[in-house]
């Protein structure tokens, strides 16, 4: 509890002055004012976040994935075997998972943190971690998911998670695998906005209308059970939340502690930063929402945070295949700065009278 409440203190504003130093420099280079767009915005935002000169960035992206499992797939809600979340944690670490392919591909280092798997993946991996205080939550139509302590112990394991690695990286990407999750961060988004279900509760993994119906009704009786509308972030996620969200939100704390630009997948990995943002308003000035998950709650996310997604690849699939593709932009946000003339510097270089 320690850690997660020094944590939340230690985390301060942006540096105003040097975004408005980025802004003048990129409104000095060759070309319109602005005409850059989404990656001017992320240039400032990572001059505001950095403790140094963009120029100076780590130009090394570390994805991590939160691997849990949930205990609400008792209820049928998903048609995946419960299985498939160790299954697929070990295709991401041989590389034939989509986000094994497209780290590969991008060249980002990619972490796989069993946070909650009921049997954890047998061989061992150079980027395979166990950091975990339970082994899957409990069926949350039953009794509730964790206890209280169990959130906080995994909350400040994604805050030492980045905490560990802050020497190595500035630019961090989240994702999850975890059956069954869509149903947790659908709990805990209705639980947080009080909104309709139908702006919280997606098909997830697939669903039918036959199972879209008792998702929505498994997260509404169990909401209104435990009275989650009256509960603090912390506690509706014991309530009805997973283990990878919990994680997550340590991932965003420590990264805003840090002073690392963190970027944000879809719908769960959302969701996660939206309790991170409920704990400390300011965390979201250290996020990057980088697409729109076909979840229907993540356009109330955004809406909620005052944020935009720049991306819009109609994916669904979690593990932050989406977040991942982000990378070539923020590091070309970082070249425009660094590399760009200014008019009187391209007038020497290329003009003869």
């Amino acid at each position: 509890m320690k850690r997660f409440q020094e944590s939340l203190r230690d985390v301060t504003f942006l540096n105003k002055n040097s975004k408005r130093e980025c802004k003048e420099i990129l409104d000095s280079k060759m070309k319109p004012i602005g005409s850059l767009g989404v990656l001017e915005e992320i240039a400032e935002q990572l001059a505001g976040i950095l403790p140094y000169s963009i120029g100076k960035i780590k130009r090394k992206g570390c994805h991590i994935v939160a691997v849990s499992d949930n205990g609400i797939i008792e209820e049928n809600i998903s048609p995946c075997p419960p299985e498939y979340t160790r299954l697929v944690a070990e295709e991401m670490l041989n590389g034939i998972a989509p986000i094994g392919i497209f780290c590969k591909n991008l060249d980002v280092d990619l972490k796989v943190i069993d946070v909650g798997m009921k049997k954890s993946i047998p061989r061992k991996y150079p980027n395979f971690f166990i950091s975990k205080v339970v082994n899957g939550t409990k069926n949350f139509r039953k009794e509730p998911a964790m206890e209280i302590n169990q959130v906080i112990d995994t909350i400040e394991n994604g805050i030492f998670t980045v905490e560990e690695l802050e020497d190595e990286y500035d630019v961090f990407s989240t994702g999850e695998m975890g059956i069954g999750n869509t149903t947790t961060s659908s709990a805990v988004l209705y639980s947080l906005t009080r909104c309709g279900l139908d702006e919280a509760v997606g098909r997830g993994s697939g669903v039918n209308d036959e199972g879209l119906a008792l998702k929505k009704k498994i997260i509404f009786e169990s909401c209104v059970r435990y009275n989650t509308f009256q509960m603090s972030p912390t506690e509706i996620l014991a309530s009805v939340g997973g283990l990878d969200i919990a994680f997550m939100v340590g991932l965003y704390i420590g990264a805003a502690k840090c002073r690392k630009l963190i970027l944000v997948d879809g719908f769960i990995s959302a969701v996660a930063a939206l309790v991170a943002s409920r704990l400390n308003p300011i965390i979201k000035n250290y996020l990057l929402f980088t697409h729109i998950s076909e979840e229907p709650g993540m356009k109330l996310i955004l809406k909620e945070l005052g944020k935009e997604a720049f991306l819009n690849m109609k994916m669904r699939l979690g593990e932050g295949t989406g977040a991942i593709f982000a990378y070539p932009m923020v590091w070309g946000a970082v070249d425009i700065y660094e590399k760009m003339k200014t008019p009187r510097e391209v007038y020497n270089l290329f003009f003869e009278e």
